[in-house]
């Protein structure tokens, strides 16, 4: 079972992470933890990130965070790992994460009006991206329709381990938002922190 435990030394190399964050991912972190630990576990997420000197002021009041700023990327990524070390997040909850993660999205309830197939989610993907982050490179290897499933990979974005589970979810569910399959499941079938050259993303469905 996944589980995270932070050292000193991971925390540093978040923080040297190239990359910028839009500011509507930092508000979705901090919105989600609130959704499922409540407002006391997001003070308590608040306090933790104060005593590893991981705090920075956006964070003190969220909603009133730009969502179209950018930020260094570490600002979105630490106080999810920070959270899932906290509250002991195992695969399950990190993957429940980003489903709750892509329904809170503003720029994702503005797009999904637009996403009215699958094809067209693989062709904007690559865009869809970019509305969030400043580095890495999604795209659709395959997208198999009728046969029931679809590849998303992800090359020059690394983050931490725990944030793959998240993006399993928030891709299962951004993808069963725009058509409602009966069933829709998802694994990493390759991965940086697994000695892969990329993260890559296998999406299955049944009607």
């Amino acid at each position: 079972m996944f589980r995270v435990y932070l050292t000193p030394e991971e925390i540093e190399k978040i923080k040297k992470l190239e990359g910028q964050a839009r500011g509507q991912t930092i508000r979705n972190a901090l919105e989600t933890t609130e959704l499922m630990e409540g407002k006391e576990g997001l003070e308590k997420l608040k306090a933790r990130l104060k005593e590893i000197s991981c705090w920075v002021d956006i964070y003190e009041d969220y909603k009133k965070i730009n969502i179209f700023d950018l930020f260094p990327l570490w600002y979105d990524i630490l106080p999810i790992v920070v959270a899932a070390e906290l509250f002991a997040w195992d695969e399950e909850k990190l993957k429940q994460f980003g489903a709750y993660n892509q329904r809170v999205s503003f720029i994702e309830k503005y797009l999904v009006k637009y996403f009215v197939s699958l094809d067209i989610v693989r062709m904007l993907a690559p865009e869809r991206w970019r509305k969030h982050y400043s580095v890495g490179d999604l795209s659709f290897l395959n997208l198999k329709e009728d046969e029931g499933y679809a590849t998303l990979q992800l090359k020059n974005f690394t983050g931490h381990p725990a944030f793959c589970y998240l993006l399993l979810g928030y891709f299962v569910s951004a993808n069963k938002f725009v058509v409602h399959f009966k069933e829709m499941t998802g694994e990493e079938t390759k991965c940086v922190f697994r000695g892969d050259p990329y993260h890559e993303y296998l999406i299955k469905w049944t009607k």
